[in-house]
């Protein structure tokens, strides 16, 4: 359990994403207010942030390079397939507090990190492709 996790929070597993219940029910209620019943929720990873990369997160369609986690009966979780390695054994939370709202990722590979819980830096060996910069070797 992650420092900002407590007893109560419910983790669910697959071989390489976790997710809390509080995240699922997160995203729930934002297909709810998007009125997007049955989108998949995309976890991406771009460059960016202020460490280097930024996880993002959305409603969005499925693509055929996605891996898809089925979170739940009605919640499936799509990564795509060549960002997953950087979040590879994370785990995906949604936080209500004082220090604000929202999805957070609880990445293992991550060095350094924001306290947004979104960028993050981590020392990936990999090779920059032009056209797909996010590519690992």
């Amino acid at each position: 359990m992650g420092p900002d996790m407590t007893a109560a929070d419910t983790l669910v597993a697959s071989p390489r994403l976790l997710w809390t219940t509080d995240a699922v029910e997160a995203i729930r209620r934002l297909r709810d207010e998007e009125a997007r019943p049955g989108a998949p929720f995309r976890v991406d990873v771009r460059l960016g942030g202020c460490q280097g990369f930024k996880v993002y997160f959305e409603l969005d369609a499925e693509h055929e390079d996605d891996v898809a986690f089925q979170a739940a009966a009605d919640v499936r979780i799509v990564v795509q397939q060549d960002g997953l390695p950087m979040i590879d054994g994370g785990i995906l939370d949604y936080e209500d507090s004082h220090r604000g709202r929202g999805f957070r990722m609880a990445n293992p590979h991550a060095e350094k990190a924001c306290g947004c819980g979104q960028a993050f830096y981590a020392n990936f060996e990999r090779e920059q492709d032009e056209a797909d910069p996010l590519r690992l070797s």
